[in-house]
């Protein structure tokens, strides 16, 4: 018997996986089922492949990818493009077409073909919260860093890093000042506690609690132009449900809205009205308009406070307002009424305004302002220029819509939802088109396709960054063991 060589055995096997487009076939009008669902999506120029399984059940596979001038095949049920591959598919194209053949007990059958459209570039990285799924976990979240031109993450800062027996930090609200990371902030509660504000290079910790502010600022909206940050000062409870399906309840006790100078170190009051639960402020690009919610509360004399919110809580509806501002002087104007949510026994969150001052996003359920649970909870947008509304219907699920963040050049949103399986928060991206109307949502791609199927952490607070962070998490930690916090001062509000 003739002995084989490692190396002819290695080729064969090589040409024995090798894909063909099969000569012989019939067409189908069944679509294949994917997962992700990537088919018929618009996709950023600079994305990373877009890998996925054929669930559609079959004895063989061949899926045939081409741009027109350029194809690429590839055999097996579980679709891994290499990163050569997919950058000569993307290179000077518009369009990427997926042809998908399966066999069945030999005979070759060819499904619909489906469709990428590329569009214009998207922030090449994102940064979010890592949460676990066990509220008595925190120790594990983390703030992480995804490059969206690979499948590349790194931790900016963790939970665990400075914590010392019992004493822990919870850490939350990383913010950046127009996309760019030299200027970012986040926030850490419980041990070595405060507002950790990275300024070009220069560090701080701050403490924005002072005797006329009901707590920390949390929520916050850094100045497009202006070292300046609005914050939300929150008192906050949370309830599990053991027999509702929005699982968990979030609401504010107390709420207001303060102003922090970064280069004065002074803290101000924005509205502070004790009948009014102020919350999520969101600045218009040229920062002479601040966008918040706010729901008007009485509640009946001689009434436990908290236990009365408790209790009503689904009576509680929250309104969109603006104020104008001065960055100069750092003067207010008068709160004006922009969305009335509450006579539609409606709730308005989150209000972010695209870079171009075009539009307003946000997010609308059924009551309170902490949507994280609420399947009722979907995307709207508003049209600055005219004031029309509308829901996002083309990218709304059935199941939960919540944290949105929009790209720098206000072509892509990125968005949080419970839609995969209801459990765990998964982040989406869509391209808005010139029509003012969003291509269907798909998920960040992943290098493994079952990766979110696996994967037992929710994403929270998705932010685009124009580059990586440059702060090691080793530097931030050491920040929070060797230096002092800073307190705040308190100076009077400026009206015009």
């Amino acid at each position: 018997m003739k002995k084989i060589t490692p190396y002819i055995l290695l080729s064969f096997l090589l040409a024995a996986c090798t894909a063909n487009i099969p000569q012989n076939f019939s067409e189908s009008k069944e679509a294949t089922e994917i997962f992700p669902d990537f088919s018929n999506i618009t996709i950023p120029s600079n994305i990373a492949p877009l890998n996925f399984q054929i669930l559609t059940e079959a004895d063989k596979y061949v899926t045939r990818f081409s741009n027109g001038s350029y194809e690429y095949l590839q055999s097996g049920n579980t679709i891994n493009i290499p990163l050569s591959k997919w950058e000569k598919l993307m290179a000077n194209s518009n369009k990427i077409e997926v042809d998908i053949y399966s066999s069945h007990h030999g005979s070759w059958v060819k499904h619909p073909t489906f469709t990428w459209q590329i569009a214009e570039e998207i922030d090449p990285y994102i940064s979010y919260r890592l949460i676990p799924p066990s509220v008595e976990s925190y120790e594990r979240l983390s703030i992480n860093q995804r490059n969206l031109t690979n499948f590349e993450e790194t931790v900016i800062y963790a939970n665990s890093m400075v914590q010392h027996d019992d004493n822990g930090q919870c850490i939350n609200c990383h913010h950046y000042k127009n996309w760019e990371t030299d200027q970012m902030m986040f926030h850490a509660r419980q041990y070595l506690g405060g507002t950790v504000i990275i300024n070009n290079g220069d560090m701080k910790r701050i403490n924005l609690k002072t005797d006329s502010t009901i707590s920390a600022g949390v929520y916050p909206a850094w100045h497009p132009t202006h070292n300046y940050i609005a914050f939300s000062t929150n008192k906050t409870r949370q309830s599990v449900h053991t027999n509702n399906n929005n699982r968990i309840e979030v609401f504010d006790t107390e709420s207001d809205l303060i102003l922090y100078n970064i280069d004065k170190n002074s803290v101000s009051i924005v509205e502070n009205d004790t009948a009014e639960f102020e919350c999520f402020p969101a600045w218009t690009p040229d920062g002479k308009t601040l966008y918040y919610v706010s729901a008007h509360f009485d509640y009946g004399f001689g009434s436990d406070r908290e236990e009365y919110i408790v209790k009503n809580h689904k009576s509680i509806h929250y309104n969109l307002y603006k104020k104008s501002f001065n960055p100069e002087t750092a003067a207010w104007g008068k709160p004006e009424l922009v969305y009335d949510a509450a006579s539609e026994d409606k709730s308005i969150t989150l209000p972010r305004v695209s870079p171009d001052g075009r539009y307003l996003l946000f997010t609308m359920g059924d009551y309170g302002v902490f949507h994280i649970w609420h399947k009722d909870a979907n995307l709207y947008l508003m049209d600055l220029q005219n004031g029309s509304t509308r829901e996002l219907s083309e990218i709304n699920s059935s199941d939960v819509e919540s944290y949105h963040s929009w790209s720098s050049n206000g072509k892509w949103i990125i968005f949080s939802t419970r839609r995969d399986d209801g459990g765990f928060t998964r982040l989406y991206l869509s391209h808005l088109g010139e029509d003012g109307k969003f291509t269907k949502a798909f998920p960040i791609p992943q290098q493994s396709p079952d990766y979110s199927t696996n994967f037992m952490f929710s994403y929270n607070i998705p932010e685009f960054m124009k580059e990586p962070v440059s702060v090691s998490p080793k530097e931030i930690a050491s920040f929070f063991k060797n230096s002092e916090t800073i307190q705040a001062n308190y100076t009077k509000t400026v009206n015009e």
